[in-house]
């Protein structure tokens, strides 16, 4: 569907990839305006057209590349992540996000804005969000963040199951992850200071979770 852009010299899609973001996340998708896009990236409307066919098809163009990059981002900087503890592994993790949000704040802020109001014009949005989630929690986060094998089995107390420690930190880091959608969603917290205070609240529950799972020392 975008061959056409995609044939284009990186430069030029870079510029077109920004000043639209830039377009979304200031005006939102409805209030967002093509002329603006074209004007600031150099180009006319008609051509913007033939890469994209339509405004719909642009955002759903930009949230696919924003969630690819961000997802890209995290998994590389995840295979440097050193800590061989169960906990201090989560939050090390949740710190290198922060990293790559800060890195690319405004197209956080993009993804954060179309998964949390996902236009109604877009109705594409719900199986994008749905498989990302469905992957991004059954494929990624067992895989790479709550790894059974960094668990100190032999310091379980004798009522504790590794699966019982998986699915309760699973579960809080879901509830937390909901929480903080629902604040931004609402307007309470921005996306530069989610992760600071989502990283304090769940290093508060990890201790509570660690203390309580293993056998006194």
């Amino acid at each position: 569907m975008y061959s056409a852009f995609e044939k284009q010299p990186q430069e030029k899609k870079d510029l077109i990839i920004k000043v639209a973001i830039e377009e979304f996340v200031k005006n939102g998708y409805e209030k967002a305006s093509t002329d603006v896009i074209t004007k600031r990236a150099g180009i006319s409307k008609g051509i913007l057209f033939h890469y994209f066919k339509s405004k719909k098809n642009l955002y759903l163009y930009l949230v696919n590349y924003v969630k690819d990059l961000l997802t890209k981002e995290v998994m590389e900087a995840i295979k440097q992540a050193k800590a061989d503890d169960f906990f201090e592994r989560i939050k090390e993790i949740v710190l290198i996000k922060h990293k790559v949000t800060a890195k690319y704040l405004l197209e956080a802020h993009f993804i954060a804005d179309a998964f949390a109001n996902p236009p109604v014009a877009v109705k594409e949005m719900e199986e994008i969000i749905k498989e990302h989630y469905e992957t991004y929690q059954e494929d990624f986060m067992l895989e790479h963040v709550y790894i059974k094998d960094l668990i100190q089995t032999e310091k379980l107390r004798d009522d504790i199951s590794v699966d019982t420690v998986i699915n309760m930190t699973m579960f809080i880091g879901e509830q937390l992850s909901n929480k903080y959608l629902t604040l931004y969603k609402n307007k309470q917290i921005d996306i530069a200071h989610i992760l600071d205070s989502s990283i304090k609240e769940l290093n508060d529950y990890l201790k509570i979770v660690k203390y309580g799972i293993y056998k006194p020392e």
